[in-house]
């Protein structure tokens, strides 16, 4: 048995897997055990005589909350005071998921724009209502908006993200509040908790934070804007409830914005449809990302 041991040795000492070109967003994308981290999007070792890119990774940095429960949630309402978001059903909760903290930016848009990575949306005024897109005007701590959905999907995806589905959305919003008939992102009344009835957006992270239909502070996990600023684009289809999917070539919007006075809009449970090539000075999004179970 001996004899063979020098041989084993050799032949282990020569398995040495090569994980530089596996892309990551985190450390826990790499086998950190084998001296691996990632940098600038890619797994390095430490030690090697790999090459890799020690740029600085462009990409802004974005906060982004986890978001868990069990069991189900009611989607939509019974009552007759919104918009395409009748009847009430239940659904299970969705699986642990991140969603980011705020609206993407202006400034975080154009980082992807620098990249080589985005393409620069419309800016300046649009419409007859007076209404300007954000891009361009100076207002990086604004929401991006004039985007289409393909637009954000390309911003989330160099993220490393996706867009959120509408339930997703729905349930960071709401949580299991809709079974006490809550509707707003926030309980109580909309007054100046909201980038609401503004004629324009406002600086991301201005008003309440909320988490699963609750006010939370500042410190903790939450999400700000979620009602108001700006609507936001989902990877949902917009199917009539209580079906999940359809044939349509429009996308479900939710959250309202800065833009709107009519209270039917101001529910987390109001939705809009919204055609993939469609944008307007209203309309932006966040990122998503699934979470381990």
């Amino acid at each position: 048995m001996k004899r063979f041991l020098p041989m084993t040795l050799v032949l282990l000492g020569c398995f040495n897997p090569d994980f530089t070109q596996k892309p990551c967003t985190s450390n826990s994308a790499c086998p950190v055990e084998l001296g691996y981290s990632c940098v600038a999007g890619r797994c390095a070792h430490s030690g090697s005589n790999a090459v890799v890119d020690m740029a600085l990774d462009p990409r802004p940095v974005r906060v982004e909350v986890e978001v868990r429960g069990t069991g189900s949630f009611y989607m939509g309402t019974s009552a007759t005071d919104g918009i395409n978001d009748t009847p009430t059903y239940i659904r299970s909760v969705p699986s642990p998921y991140f969603l980011d903290e705020r609206e993407v930016t202006v400034a975080d848009y154009q980082a992807c724009v620098t990249a080589q990575v985005c393409t620069s949306p419309l800016s300046g005024p649009l419409g007859t209502q007076g209404w300007v897109c954000s891009y361009g005007t100076g207002k990086n701590n604004h929401p991006v908006t004039c985007v289409t959905k393909t637009q954000a999907e390309a911003f989330c995806t160099w993220m490393g993200r996706r867009l959120p589905t509408e339930m997703e959305w729905e349930y960071a919003a709401l949580g299991k509040t809709g079974l006490s008939g809550q509707r707003l992102v926030f309980p109580g009344t909309l007054g100046g908790n909201a980038c609401w009835n503004m004629n324009g957006t406002c600086p991301v992270g201005s008003y309440v934070k909320a988490y699963l239909g609750q006010v939370v502070t500042a410190d903790q996990p939450g999400f700000y804007d979620l009602l108001g600023n700006v609507w936001e684009k989902t990877s949902s289809p917009f199917c009539t409830y209580p079906a999940e999917t359809c044939t349509t070539d429009k996308f479900s919007i939710r959250g309202g914005s800065g833009f709107d006075s009519d209270m039917r809009w101001s529910k987390a449970t109001a939705r809009l449809p919204s055609p993939a090539a469609e944008y307007y000075p209203n309309a932006g999004f966040r990122c998503a990302r699934n979470s381990k179970p």
